[in-house]
């Protein structure tokens, strides 16, 4: 699998014995030992901008490409057109990245930025319901009871209240 080579006990006799291959492994396994995926992630939208980044997202780098998925087949027709000016951007970043990538691959699918948009549509809604025993709750419920203290008809108080709550 990885072969260690350790370069300062190294012999110029010994080259001989060592593949390209097994120095290709080495670098690209200390590589991985120090990058981290996240960081590429995080930066994305600075990288390609914030439209496309809502349509766009790394993927995985394997071997000597960075795979890039993508919402529509467009925007991966788009892109390749784009990748050299990508990868600069990439580089800019990330310039340990510079010898281990060599191209893009561009895959598309939809499916996992709608169930994005999904998750991050709920977590809004999650962040903008009160929950009933929380203090805001409480306070703002007594300051619509005070304020909806003269309806009578309780039904018609109650979402007069619900509507305040929601609308704070």
């Amino acid at each position: 699998m990885f072969k260690k080579i350790d370069f300062k006990k190294l012999n110029f006799n010994d080259l001989d014995r060592i593949d390209a291959h097994d120095v290709k492994h080495d670098e690209m396994r200390s590589f991985y030992l120090t990058f981290d995926f996240l960081d590429l992630i995080k930066k994305w939208p600075e990288i390609v901008g914030h439209k496309l980044a809502q349509v766009t997202s790394p993927l995985r780098l394997k071997q000597d490409t960075l795979f890039i998925i993508t919402a529509h087949s467009s925007y991966s027709q788009e892109l390749s057109f784009l990748s050299e000016t990508i990868k600069k951007e990439v580089f800019k970043y990330f310039p340990n990245l510079k010898s281990i990538t060599k191209k893009l691959a561009f895959q598309t699918q939809e499916s996992f930025f709608h169930r994005k948009q999904t998750i991050e549509t709920a977590a809004r809604i999650d962040q903008q319901q009160l929950h009933p025993q929380s203090p805001r709750y409480k306070i703002l419920k007594l300051e619509a009871e005070k304020l909806f203290q003269d309806v009578e008809d309780q039904e018609l108080k109650a979402s007069l209240i619900s509507l305040f709550i929601q609308t704070k």
